[in-house]
């Protein structure tokens, strides 16, 4: 994803940067993207009108940052995590549990994430397409390392995604019976995962 952001480098122009981005999030979070202007966000950040221009030629270019920002974050924890446990079925079961409770402590991601489909298609391809590229090369070495059968790893990368994003979506929004905690809710689906569900 190519973006044409001035990231600063004094202390001032790092923290009305960040300003700029926390204040987006909130509003996009609020309102939704097209509900939000530049006007909006300076206004809401207590800045001149000009000073966004400094950073973002325009509020796409902002949204790509922001959505730039949430796919580096959740992929740097997740790594984070699932580097502590051995095993493909451990990574897997810490990677869904970490992104699930991210979405949790981070709500406003999953709405920014997703408006992203409303707002340019390829833009949420482009999200989805390069977690699935990266999920793919960890499949393959588990084929390789005798940890998984011969399966399509692409297929499988958006299988896997899929139940991380809308098992989220349930445990975020508590949708149906309440299961537990989100780490009780992971457990349960990885253990469905490797039994099956069809007799």
């Amino acid at each position: 994803m190519e973006i044409n952001v001035k990231i600063p480098k004094t202390r001032n122009g790092k923290a009305t940067f960040k300003l700029i981005v926390d204040t987006a999030v909130e509003l996009f979070y609020v309102q939704g993207y097209h509900n939000t202007s530049i006007g909006n966000i300076t206004t809401n950040a207590g800045i001149a009108a000009g000073t966004f221009y400094l950073y973002f030629p325009n509020k796409l270019t902002l949204y790509k940052y922001i959505l730039m920002e949430f796919q580096h974050d959740i992929r740097k924890r997740i790594a984070e995590k699932v580097s502590l446990v051995e095993g493909r079925f451990e990574k897997e079961k810490e990677g869904i549990k970490t992104f699930i409770n991210y979405a949790i402590e981070n709500p406003h991601s999953y709405n920014i994430i997703w408006e992203s489909l409303y707002i340019d298609k390829q833009l949420f391809s482009d999200y989805y397409q390069g977690f699935a590229k990266r999920y793919e090369r960890g499949l393959e070495q588990s084929i390789k390392d005798g940890e998984m059968c011969e399966v399509d790893t692409e297929l499988v990368s958006w299988i896997l995604m899929g139940v991380s994003n809308f098992v989220g979506l349930k445990v975020l929004l508590k949708l149906g019976t309440d299961k537990g905690s989100a780490d009780q809710v992971v457990d349960q689906v990885m253990n469905i995962i490797k039994t099956g569900i069809f007799k």
